[in-house]
């Protein structure tokens, strides 16, 4: 008969800060949970049916051999955030279905080679957090079952060759956050059944031969924050199923073309925070399924012709954090499915014509922190999906080069979220928001004042008053152009020039507005006109 089981919660007796929690089902299922800054020792008179047991940022700093059992009911044990200083031989004892153990953010220095035995149902193991400076090489020779080990975040050193030979069904392996300084040879290759390695913030200055060659189940392999100058030849070797690879965040200054050849089934690579100058065309040629690309914060002056093409796939490239001066028309040459496209704090001053032409699904696109004035006509043609441009700290000048840009953005505001690139020039538009600057192409092409000059010649725009008295042609610096035309005498009065002419007006023209005062006086029959600084009213 199956036995029944309200849903309950009630105290421990003499143990109050210990919770029974009792799940109403088929059959009862007894969850404990103690919490109490005082507990210094494993309380007696635990339920022997209790199924999990918990204890949290207690004041227990040992476990005694067999506090906890025996039990046949136990399947999980946890231990987080306790002072636990000291593990006795057989503490776990007595737990034969004990499926999943943690013991973590403990000051525990280490763990007896005895630690684990008598319990054959492990599957899960965490010991992450402490202050493990070494591991015994018997430790997991009767675990034999073990599936997800993490020891992340411990002060292990080194490890033995031969560790990890027990652990043929593990599937998880995080080793993050110690100081290990290397991969003793031979360490991994047990472990053929392993879909996630996890060595990232360690001391790993160097990767031995071929280290992965045996993981060919392996799915993530994160390498990040270590200390890799070079890759070997072959380092990937193996590691066809490898979908996922953190590099990001180590040394790294040159790459062999072959680097990633055989990772057919990659789709995320990481290559972020290194020192990265230049990489070779081919690099790439093997990861035709990549998805995610990050080579930001590297020292990258420019990209090679064709290092994309075999990217049809690519959804997101982060180039952001660089040194790029110069792109080839054709760099994100085959990106056909590219949506998300970083360039930000960049050295680019000018971007070719036709650079985004092959990005039909481009929606996000940074360009901030640049050193860009204008844009070439027709730059955003082909991107109709674009929603999102990051404009803000580039050099913009408002005048005919630009018109390009100040329609599309009129036209495409809305969407545009977190748009705060402003004017550096002309003088009347400076810091005036590029959203508020509206120069139409048709104004320029019809403004006998706008000229669309070349590449080297700034444009230049005239401001006039309604009865065309004046004249001034200025661009982003100064004005160069005066003409006046005075007032026409009145009838039946000879045209005659006094000692002196003065006048104020108020210009205008397409891109603003400028206060302008002009002397004239007479010298010895010549004219001398001495035009005020121009200024915005």
């Amino acid at each position: 008969m199956i036995p029944h089981c309200d849903a309950c919660l009630w105290l421990l007796p003499l143990h109050p800060v210990c919770i029974h929690l009792c799940s109403q089902g088929l059959g009862c299922f007894l969850d404990v949970f103690c919490s109490e800054e005082r507990m210094r020792e494993i309380p007696a008179g635990l339920p022997g049916n209790a199924t999990q047991l918990f204890f949290v940022e207690t004041a227990l700093s040992h476990i005694r051999s067999g506090a906890l059992g025996p039990s046949t009911a136990l399947t999980k044990l946890v231990f987080i955030n306790n002072h636990i200083q000291e593990l006795e031989p057989g503490a776990f004892r007595g737990l034969p279905n004990l499926a999943e153990l943690e013991l973590s953010g403990s000051p525990l220095p280490s763990v007896s080679p005895e630690l684990l035995k008598g319990l054959p149902s492990l599957t899960v193991l965490s010991l992450s957090s402490n202050a493990l400076r070494s591991l015994h090489p018997e430790l997991f020779a009767a675990v034999g079952s073990l599936q997800d080990l993490c020891l992340q975040g411990n002060r292990i050193e080194a490890l033995s060759h031969d560790i990890f030979h027990p652990l043929r069904h593990l599937r998880a392996l995080d080793l993050s956050q110690n100081v290990l300084a290397e991969l003793p040879e031979g360490l991994l290759v047990p472990l053929t059944a392993l879909r996630i390695l996890k060595l990232s913030n360690n001391m790993l200055a160097q990767l031995p031969p071929c280290a992965f060659i045996t993981l060919t189940q392996l799915a993530e392999l994160h390498l990040d924050g270590n200390q890799l100058a070079e890759l070997p030849p072959g380092a990937f070797t193996g590691l066809a199923g490898l979908q996922r690879l953190q590099l990001q965040h180590n040394t790294l200054g040159s790459l062999a073309p072959a680097t990633f050849s055989g990772l057919t089934n990659l789709t995320s690579l990481s290559l972020e925070g290194n020192r990265l100058t230049q990489l070779p065309a081919a690099l790439f040629q093997g990861t035709p399924y990549l998805l995610h690309l990050s080579l930001a914060r590297n020292r990258l002056r420019t990209l090679p012709r064709g290092l994309f093409a075999n990217l049809s796939a690519l959804q997101s490239l982060a180039l952001e954090h660089n040194a790029l001066s110069y792109l080839p028309a054709e760099a994100f040459h085959g990106l056909a499915e590219l949506t998300a496209l970083q360039l930000g704090r960049n050295n680019l001053s000018v971007l070719p014509a036709g650079l985004l032409d092959e990005l039909p699904r481009l929606t996000s696109l940074g360009l901030e922190h640049n050193r860009l004035s204008h844009l070439p006509t027709g730059f955003f043609d082909a991107n109709e999906e674009l929603v999102r441009v990051k404009l803000e700290s580039n050099p913009w000048v408002c005048d005919c080069r630009l018109a390009y840009l100040l329609s599309w953005l009129q036209v495409f505001a809305e969407p545009l979220i977190h748009m705060q690139a402003s004017c550096t020039g002309p003088t009347a538009l400076v810091g005036r928001p590029l959203l508020e600057v509206n120069l139409r192409p048709q104004v320029c092409a019809r403004h006998q004042g706008w000229e669309a000059p070349g590449e080297d010649t700034p444009g230049q725009c005239t401001y006039s008053d309604p009865e065309g008295t004046l004249h001034i042609s200025c661009n982003a610096t100064s004005c160069q152009q005066l003409s006046l035309r005075l007032p026409p005498p009145p009838p039946g009065e000879t045209a005659q020039l006094g000692p002196e002419y003065q006048g104020d007006w108020v210009l205008s023209s397409s891109c603003g507005t400028l206060r302008v005062s002009i002397l004239v006086t007479v010298r010895d029959g010549e004219q001398d006109v001495s035009p005020g600084v121009p200024a915005t009213p």
